[in-house]
């Protein structure tokens, strides 16, 4: 189950720059996900994520504004390799070929059983159409409840959960290596 938090607190989930996956939707209503590692908080409530500009991804985003950036925990990692390793272009279906679950409020797939979610939207299209660089503004950020401490308004133990990613299909997590 999901806890909704702060959106001024997104930077605290969003720490470290995690392996993230971007999902998205199409104009014609076909949704997308991707695996990204280049990403980063930006502001307290708004994210970077740098998307290669010939990517079905950046194209939906353009075309509708929104974005959802989920972290996957390691339980999605044979999900997460599949979303990395296929265009959108060359499998339209692709999200279909993975385990998801619906975002609370766009209502698009994520994997089931990723650790937090924000639902975004595009904060500068010229910026992202010309360099690929998405400032992604949170609207909602949802954290696994059990990931999360209310005294101190952080992501622990969740910060100890992602995934970085270290070269081709090897990962780190908690300072170990998954492969």
């Amino acid at each position: 189950m999901f806890k909704k938090i702060d959106n001024a607190l997104a930077y605290r989930v969003y720490t470290g720059g995690p392996i993230i996956n971007v999902f998205s939707i199409s104009k014609d209503g076909v949704f997308d996900g991707m695996t990204a590692a280049w990403n980063c908080p930006f502001d307290t409530d708004e994210l970077i994520v740098v998307i290669d500009k010939g990517h079905t991804t950046t194209q939906n985003i353009l075309d509708t504004g929104k974005l959802v950036l989920a972290i996957p925990c390691e339980n999605n990692l044979i999900d997460l390799l599949k979303l990395g390793s296929s265009h959108g272009r060359d499998n339209k279906n692709k999200i279909s070929e993975v385990v998801t679950e619906k975002t609370a409020n766009f209502e698009y797939p994520i994997l089931k059983g990723s650790l937090a979610y924000f639902e975004c939207v595009l904060n500068d299209k010229a910026l992202f159409a010309d360099k690929g660089i998405c400032l992604a503004k949170v609207e909602h950020v949802y954290v696994e409840e059990s990931l999360w401490d209310d005294m101190e308004d952080a992501f622990v133990p969740g910060c100890f959960e992602t995934l970085s990613h270290v070269k081709g299909v090897t990962f780190s997590k908690g300072g170990k290596i998954i492969e």
